[in-house]
């Protein structure tokens, strides 16, 4: 009898132990869940400044999705900078637009892209003042002048 109370004893410890070590995960998917809708809310920024930096600079980018791709993630980064002061979604605008103007503009590396950096910017892009320097320098036919 004695025996039986050990093992229901030690069995219940299990299931509780089991128990426990569940809750940081379903509480691990929770927090991804309202950390994914609290990126998926501010869509309408991400539409409307993709949609403005391809309307003004198409032919300097890859791709309207490339474009966007960077936004979604300089968004990403900018909610996680957000110190609470302030309006969150006056701070993602400003953000945004300084953070995309700087890598367009500037050549700068998206925000906290270190090793791997990415942008959206066609590399191949050659202005008309620079054709003839680079016909110079890539199109040679291998004489030395």
């Amino acid at each position: 009898m004695e025996q039986q109370n050990e093992q229901k004893h030690v069995q219940k410890q299990f299931a509780d132990g089991a128990a426990e070590e569940k809750l940081p995960a379903e509480k691990c998917s929770e927090d991804i869940n309202q950390w994914h809708n609290k990126v998926l809310s501010y869509k309408h920024l991400v539409r409307r400044w993709t949609a403005y930096f391809w309307g003004i600079n198409k032919a300097f980018l890859y791709s309207y999705e490339d474009l966007e791709q960077t936004i979604w993630y300089i968004l990403m980064v900018g909610l996680q900078e957000f110190d609470g002061r302030g309006d969150e979604e006056q701070f993602l605008n400003w953000y945004i637009r300084n953070k995309v103007v700087s890598i367009m503009m500037y050549g700068k590396k998206p925000p906290k892209c270190t090793h791997l950096p990415f942008t959206p910017i066609r590399f191949d892009y050659v202005s008309p003042d620079e054709l003839a320097e680079v016909n110079e320098l890539f199109y040679s036919d291998g004489e030395d002048d």
